[in-house]
């Protein structure tokens, strides 16, 4: 099976709902591709609105890192344009290391199909924007090393 376009490398997808693996109730939910690991798998995040950045943080748009807390974090402020059709998350987003993870993009393809989901492309990031969730996330220990080699690939 080749590559859906709608995978691609910095795209944001919107899920109506995700179906989670681990069995968690389905919601609507953003997918960021953040790397093709396969040709079936790829490495990504659930980005969230949940803030969950310590209050001695100053959020400002970009990288929120501290290694001698292992906390990582890469926050989109909801006013800054993402992607180059004019995209911007409607609320505050984060992608935190510690939930990158690795999905099978087969499957996902087979829930649309079945239709038990709907996947919606919102938009591709910015060269720039992708280069600084990557550089954000190489960047972390709270991201598995495997996951950082990758993306540093």
């Amino acid at each position: 099976m080749t590559i859906d376009q709608r995978f691609s490398e910095g795209s944001i997808l919107y899920f109506s709902p995700f179906i989670f693996p681990d069995g968690g109730a389905p919601k609507p939910k953003y997918f960021l591709v953040l790397k093709h690991t396969t040709e079936t798998l790829l490495l990504a995040s659930l980005p969230t609105s949940k803030d969950s950045v310590p209050s001695l943080f100053k959020k400002a748009h970009g990288c929120i890192d501290d290694a001698g807390i292992n906390f990582n974090c890469y926050y989109f402020d909801p006013h800054v344009v993402v992607c180059g059709n004019g995209f911007s998350f409607p609320v505050e987003t984060y992608v935190y290391g510690f939930r990158v993870k690795e999905f099978n993009f087969e499957v996902f393809i087979q829930q649309e199909n079945d239709g038990r989901t709907t996947i919606t492309e919102k938009g591709i990031l910015t060269d720039e924007e992708y280069k600084a969730v990557i550089q954000c996330l190489v960047a972390s220990k709270s991201v598995k090393r495997a996951y950082r080699r990758l993306l540093e690939t």
